[in-house]
Order: C-alpha cells, then sequence, then structure tokens
C-alpha cells in the first residue's frame, strides 16, 4: 500500500488524453472503428436487419476483440477507454446511430422530429431523439446478489414463459449478451496473466495477481469479497457502452451496498481498514483522472464525464446509512481533492452529527464538489409517483441532479423547459423565428388587466409546454426501435419477467422529469408588470414594454423601481401566491399527461449551463434583465436582485408543494467563509432538510481569494467550485465564469 497516488494519475492522464469522451489509446481507437465497420457491413448485406440483430454482431464482434486495458497502479478490471456514461465512440452506440437512419426515412416521423427540434431551438434544450440517451441507470444493488450468471440462469428459465417470436428473439439475444460478458471479464483475467509474466515491479504483480484471481469468476459469479464487488460497480458502468449503446453514468450506492461485503472481509482477516481505504482511493482515482481539470472551462468545452455515486441515506427499513465506508469515501475525496466521480450525499434533519460534520469540514474547506439530497423532502416525493417506500428509500442520483432507484428504473432528466424565453418572445417576437417553430403566441401590448397579461403569457407556456410533453409522448417510444439494449435491460429486476427491453416498456417505473428553467425570471417578470402597470400605476404597460424592448436604454429610472418590486426569494404574500399559481398550473398538465412507457412526467426545477448560455443569447426581459445577461438558475432568486436574508430565501423555497416536484429541485447557494465555520454549515443543512427542500448545492468561498485567485491563479489550486451539474477548478474557468461565480450572492 502506498497513500502516494502519483504514478496512478500519471498513467491514468496519459491513457485519457485530453478529450473525456474518446481514450488516447490508438489501438483501443483502432478496434472501436473496426466494431462499427463490422455493423455497418452487416446492416449493408442485410438491409432489412432489425435492432437485435445489429446488436448480435456487436456481442460476437467484443467477444472477440474487445481490448482490456489494466493500468500497472490499479487492481481493478473494468477500463473501457471512453469514459463510461459519456463514451461516444463505443462499437455499441453504432447500433441506434445506424437504426436512426433508417427511422429518418420516414418522412412523417422527420417531419415531427423538425418541429419537435425547431421548437427546441427557442424553448427547450437537451431533448435528444424524443428521450434522453444520457442518463441511464445501474442495476449493480441486483448484481451484487447474483452476479451476471444468476441473470442469464433466469433469463435461460424465463424462455420457456416467451409468448411471441419476438419476445424469444429479444430474450436469445440478451443470454447472447450475458455470455459476452463473460467472455470480456475471462480476457481481463488473460490479460493480466500475460503481463504478470514479465512483470518485476512487486506492487504491479501484487494487483496482477487479484485480477487473475478474480476476473475469470467474478462478476460472472457474485462478488465474493470487498474488491470483486467494488469492481463490478465500474464494470457495470464501463462494459454496457460499449456492448448496449447505454451511458450508464451512476455507480450506484456503495456505502450501502457494500459494507457487508466489507464487513466480512474484515471477519475472515482478508482485508484491514487500510487496505479498503486504499482500494477506495485506487477506484475513485480511475474515475477523476479521465478528467483533465486543467482545461479551460469555456462556454464550448464540456467538463462533464457523467460519473456518480451516492452515499449516505438510509436503507429499506429506514434505517440511517452512515458507515465505515462512507467515512472512507469522504475521506478519499478531501485527502486526494477529487471532482469526479460526483459525491451525491444523501441526509435528513436527524442525520448523524459527524456524518454533516464531515462534509460540512471539506466544503467549509474551499471543496464545493458535494450535492445534498435531502431524504425528508424526496422519499416522500417518490413515493407520491407510485414509488414503494422500499424503493423510493433505495434512490440514488445520477447525472447532474437525476433521481433513480437501483436496479428498478431508467430516468429520462435531460429536460429544461425554458419559460423565460417564453416570455422573450411573448415581447420580442421574431417571424422568422416563429415561422421556424410555427408559433404565434399571445400578445400583451393591449392587455387591459394584469389577468389579461397572465392569461397571455400562461397560454403561450402552457400551449408549448404541453406541445413538449405531447410530442415525447407520441415518439418517445423510438429507442425501442433504435437502440435494443437486452443485456443491460436483464440486469434489471422486471425486464426479463416481461420479456421486453428497458426501452420497451420493461422496467417497473417510468419516471420522465421535466426542469422548469429561469423560473425565478420568469415570475419576476410577471411580478413587474403587476405591480408597476396595474398595482401602482407607476408607469403603463405600453411604457414598461418599450423600455424592455429596448435594453432599459435611457429607462434607469423605471428599471430602479422594477427592481424593488416583489420577486422570488423576498417571501412576501404576493410571490407566494403566484408562484404557487404558476407551478400548479404547469403540474396539472404534467399530471394529465403520460410519457412514452405510461409513466409520471415528473416536474423538476434545475438548469444545467444554459442558465448562461441562453442568456446570452436572448433579449432583455421585464424583470430588470439586460440583454444578454443569464438567467436565474435553478430553483434560485436572480443573483442581482436577490438581497434578502438567506433564511428568508429559503422560507419562499419552501412555499411549493415539493411533492410535485418529484423529478428534483435544486437550490444553489453560495456562502461567504467569513460569515460561517463548519458548526454554522452543519446547522444549515438540517435547517434545509426541515424545511423540506430537495436538493442543496453548496459553495462556501471568500470573495477576497476568489478576487486574488484571478491574479494569482498558483495559491488556489485546490479552489473548487459548484457551477451547476458540475464542479471545477475555479482557476480552470474562463474569465466570463470566473466573473459569473464572483456575481453570485453570497450570504
Amino acid at each position: 500500500m502506498s497513500n502516494d497516488y502519483t504514478e496512478l494519475r500519471r498513467q491514468l492522464r496519459a491513457y485519457h488524453g485530453e478529450d473525456i469522451h474518446i481514450c488516447n489509446n490508438a489501438e483501443r481507437l483502432a478496434m472501436t472503428a473496426r466494431g462499427v465497420e463490422c455493423v455497418k457491413a452487416y446492416r449493408d448485406a442485410h438491409p432489412s436487419a432489425d435492432a437485435l440483430d445489429l446488436r448480435r454482431v456487436v456481442y460476437d464482434f467484443m467477444a472477440e476483440n474487445y481490448l482490456p486495458v489494466i493500468f500497472p497502479e490499479s487492481p481493478f478490471y473494468f477500463e473501457s477507454g471512453g469514459c463510461g456514461g459519456w463514451n461516444r465512440t463505443a462499437v455499441g452506440q453504432a447500433v441506434a446511430n445506424l437504426m436512426r437512419e433508417k427511422l429518418l426515412q420516414d418522412k412523417e416521423f422527420f417531419k415531427a422530429l423538425e418541429l419537435f427540434q425547431n421548437r427546441g431551438l427557442l424553448f427547450f434544450a437537451c431533448t435528444g431523439l424524443f428521450y434522453d440517451d444520457r442518463h441511464n441507470n445501474s442495476a449493480v444493488s441486483h448484481l451484487l446478489e447474483t452476479g451476471f450468471k444468476g441473470i442469464y440462469e433466469e433469463a435461460l428459465r424465463t424462455r420457456e414463459l416467451c409468448q411471441t417470436a419476438r419476445e424469444r428473439k429479444w430474450l436469445e439475444t440478451a443470454i447472447h449478451g450475458l455470455e459476452t460478458v463473460r467472455r470480456i471479464s475471462q480476457l481481463f483475467g488473460e490479460e493480466a496473466r500475460r503481463k504478470l509474466a514479465s512483470a518485476e515491479n512487486a506492487t504491479e504483480r501484487r494487483f496482477l495477481q487479484m485480477i487473475v484471481d478474480a476476473a475469470p469468476v467474478t462478476p460472472w459469479e457474485p462478488p465474493r469479497t470487498f474488491y470483486e464487488a467494488l469492481n463490478l460497480c465500474g464494470f457495470f458502468r464501463e462494459v454496457f457502452p460499449e456492448i448496449d449503446g447505454v451511458r450508464v453514468n451512476t455507480l450506484g450506492r456503495l456505502d450501502a451496498c457494500l459494507q457487508k461485503f466489507y464487513e466480512a472481509d474484515l471477519a475472515a482477516g482478508r482485508l484491514t481498514s487500510e487496505e479498503a481505504y486504499d482500494l477506495i482511493c485506487r477506484f475513485l482515482l480511475m474515475g477523476d483522472q479521465a478528467y483533465n481539470r486543467d482545461t479551460e472551462v469555456d462556454m464550448v468545452i464540456s467538463h462533464e464525464n457523467e460519473h456518480t455515486l451516492t452515499l449516505g441515506g438510509c436503507d429499506a427499513e429506514g434505517r440511517e446509512v452512515f458507515n465505515d465506508l462512507t467515512r472512507m469515501f469522504l475521506k478519499a475525496y478531501r485527502e486526494q481533492n477529487l471532482i469526479y466521480p460526483k459525491p451525491f450525499c444523501r441526509f435528513s434533519a436527524s442525520s448523524s452529527q459527524e456524518y454533516l460534520r464531515l462534509i460540512g469540514d471539506d466544503i467549509f474547506g474551499g471543496r464545493g464538489v458535494y450535492s445534498l439530497l435531502n431524504d425528508d423532502c424526496l422519499i416522500p416525493a417518490l413515493t407520491s409517483t407510485g414509488h414503494s417506500l422500499e424503493d423510493a428509500r433505495n434512490y440514488c442520483c445520477s447525472g447532474c441532479w437525476d433521481l433513480s432507484v437501483s436496479s428498478c428504473e431508467d430516468n429520462e432528466g435531460s429536460n429544461f423547459f425554458n419559460l423565460a424565453r417564453i416570455v422573450e418572445t411573448t415581447i420580442h417576437y421574431s417571424d422568422e423565428q416563429l415561422e421556424m417553430c410555427q408559433f404565434r403566441p399571445r400578445r400583451i401590448d393591449d392587455a387591459q388587466s394584469f389577468e389579461d397579461v397572465y392569461g397571455a403569457i400562461m397560454g403561450n407556456t402552457k400551449e408549448i409546454f404541453r406541445y413538449y410533453l405531447q410530442a415525447q409522448h407520441d415518439h418517445g417510444d423510438c429507442q425501442a426501435f433504435l437502440s435494443q439494449s437486452p443485456t443491460y435491460s436483464a440486469c434489471f429486476f422486471d425486464c426479463l419477467l416481461k420479456r421486453r427491453d428497458f426501452g420497451d416498456g420493461g422496467l417497473r417505473y417510468y419516471p420522465h422529469a421535466v426542469s422548469l428553467g429561469a423560473f425565478a425570471t420568469f415570475l419576476d417578470s410577471l411580478l413587474a408588470i403587476q405591480t408597476l402597470c396595474f398595482e401602482e400605476k407607476r408607469c403603463t404597460l405600453p411604457e414598461l414594454l418599450a423600455a424592455v424592448r429596448n435594453n432599459w436604454q435611457n429607462a434607469e429610472e423605471l428599471r430602479h423601481c422594477v427592481l424593488r418590486t416583489p420577486h422570488w426569494g423576498d417571501n412576501l404574500p404576493q410571490t407566494r401566491e403566484l408562484a404557487k399559481r404558476i407551478v400548479d398550473e404547469l403540474a396539472e398538465i404534467a399530471e394529465t399527461i403520460s410519457n412514452a412507457h405510461g409513466g409520471h412526467y415528473q416536474l423538476a426545477m434545475w438548469l444545467y449551463r444554459e442558465f448562461k448560455r441562453w442568456g446570452t443569447e436572448m433579449k432583455a426581459t421585464p424583470d430588470g434583465r439586460r440583454a444578454g445577461d443569464e438567467l436565474s438558475q435553478s430553483m434560485n432568486a436572480s443573483h442581482f436582485r436577490n438581497r434578502e436574508a438567506l433564511t428568508t430565501a429559503l422560507e419562499n423555497y419552501a412555499c411549493l408543494d415539493l411533492k410535485r416536484f418529484a423529478g428534483n429541485s435544486v437550490v444553489n447557494l453560495c456562502i461567504e467563509r467569513e460569515n460561517f465555520t463548519a458548526e454554522t454549515i452543519v446547522a444549515l443543512l438540517r435547517s434545509f432538510a426541515s424545511l423540506n427542500l430537495e436538493m442543496l448545492q453548496l459553495n462556501c468561498m471568500s470573495s477576497q481569494d476568489l478576487e486574488d485567485a484571478r491574479l494569482h491563479p498558483e495559491n488556489y489550486q485546490n479552489l473548487i467550485v459548484r457551477i451547476c451539474g458540475f464542479s471545477a477548478k475555479f482557476v480552470a474557468l474562463c474569465p466570463e465564469w470566473q466573473q459569473e461565480v464572483i456575481n453570485r450572492r453570497k450570504y
């Protein structure tokens, strides 16, 4: 064992290179290219081939050509070369790409997709081809009990239940894929044995021997040790992009799932706590070092590798999960200064003081890497949408904030609905844009009352919102045509029983989150119109609209009046009443339309970097925002307006019925280090939980340090800030992002 992981970091960075989506290994890339060509050749020779036919070609190719990657400083055997959840070069993804070409030949489908995408340019983003293909879930909680062999044997038994030729074909393909998974694991063992013959370094020999002993057995058989169980979590994430084209982006609840393996190893004398901690550090570094944290974060380059894990929370009986592994994972994040895998920490108002203090100490130290999930609110929200209590208690988080229950569901969540764009389009309408998206918004220029304004803007919002949900309902099932993933699907609890793919109705639950982006910008714009034009009558509606259309030029006095009107975060009765009215009306639409698989649309409130990217492209809005300024972020009040006390803002956010936000709602807070201690951060977390808010992303920083970091970046290499759904070194941010962080409201 060694606490110096310099050489492992060097090996990993050399392998992954600068692009988190594509490895730096020519041999691996050549293998991928051959595999894609193999699938294309089969498709060309068999024009009637469906997704299952092509998937079998992938399985056969990978069983014969898979190139295992083993690092001398790591005992883990799962690296596939494409960063799991964002592997855009995997052979397995060729199936969807080729089937998409065939689907787009359908003129009616192409017409529907074109309208969907054109409307997306104005109103929503990141929707994909009617479904979300970026946030797939893990089934390790199932596999830890059965191994892939248990799934295989269940699939063999299930053949007797097949009622159609299609069901049998899907099942036989899954069986074939499971055999491929076994072969891939064996190939890791064979590669380790080959390397062991010439290895001289003692550490390398020890790690290679561990792989030689384990890979031929597990994960085909259920894991026998903590090491094997931990490896299975990484293996699942990495193997399925390669063979099934599925972007798995969560490792699951590692402290909850692996504690029994750790305890058994300790009792048997197979492992010490120091050895377990060393394994955890090496395992986490394999995720963290896939990403070059020194690459500048600009508006184009993605620093997102969709690699997450969840800690804490409770078990199926409601007992707190806080154990030795929880402590070790948190220690590893702190001591190794990790950013990835993104840590999601579940907590509640009654969480252990030690647990919250460990998190609070790291946040206070200037490491804004944690996303904090409140069980007191999220578990009831999940049960309100049909999850059993036992399943709801087992939720984890994937992507940036997407809730999912391991082995039970696959949550679609990459859907941001831009509320502010509706206001902008209502005021600054462009005939060219509106022609493109076939939308004729109701106008407000001649409105005689606030109810007229509200009716027009909400009418526009509801029209597009309803279309958006209905379109995904009507066409979301194209996923089943595009990319059957039978081996991945078979690992979930219900797919084998139903003999259906995860994208074709095989899962237990089908939640679909849709986020209300830029909520405060939208709400504050309505409040400004209501207050100034119809209550206080400081100006007419045409006068206010003229100032907005002129980007507030020569209207500073009127803009100052706007900035004094009620706004999201002030907790005034008028603000709470209008916010709840808006949410209730949109929730009623979401609750009356089912998604493509008959599941629930779930409201959410979060926003990725679109709050800045969208804002850059948008014109002025009635809330006092100027053209090009960022929009409000997630559930937050707009930074340029909010000057209320922290408790006032949090109480305001809590006025909404968050059971209707089972898709999760995020509060992104910045606190001044001079005003807090680690103890008061813990108190803040308990207050947040008691208010029944859902998710907190917390930065603790010194404004003086941020300014100094711009001048002397060499002194602030460990200052990490939470931007939105990802964290980054402050000194790696481009000047525009640095300024955005500096401008944020700090309490």
